[in-house]
């Protein structure tokens, strides 16, 4: 898996690129890695899935603490890219709901 961070200095957001497979191996780094952005004082932030290829248990973990931190931290939270087998994992893990999807 590899996390690319794009600022926007603009609108005091960053976007965190997934990629690969996200997985018990790994589902932690994702955690750790855009916790520690989210810790640098942005308004908003965003998680692009959409070059994720693989998701697990272990990468819907991931996902609930970056919402659980983001909310601690008053931070506007959005994902993007949701569709395929990483759609249907979370629709099977009922998360959805609680997902705040970005619609660009």
């Amino acid at each position: 898996m590899e996390i690319l961070f794009l600022e926007d200095g603009r609108n005091n957001s960053f976007t965190a690129k997934i990629s690969g497979d996200c997985d018990l191996y790994n589902a932690h780094h994702l955690f750790a890695d855009v916790s520690e952005k989210i810790n640098g004082g942005y308004r908003a932030a965003f998680v692009d899935l959409s070059g994720v290829s693989y998701l697990d248990s272990s990468g819907i973990w991931a996902v609930i603490r970056i919402i659980q931190h983001s909310k601690l931290k008053n931070i506007d939270l959005r994902f993007r890219g949701i569709a395929g087998m990483v759609r249907r994992v979370m629709r099977l893990s009922n998360i959805l709901s609680i997902i705040k999807e970005d619609s660009t």
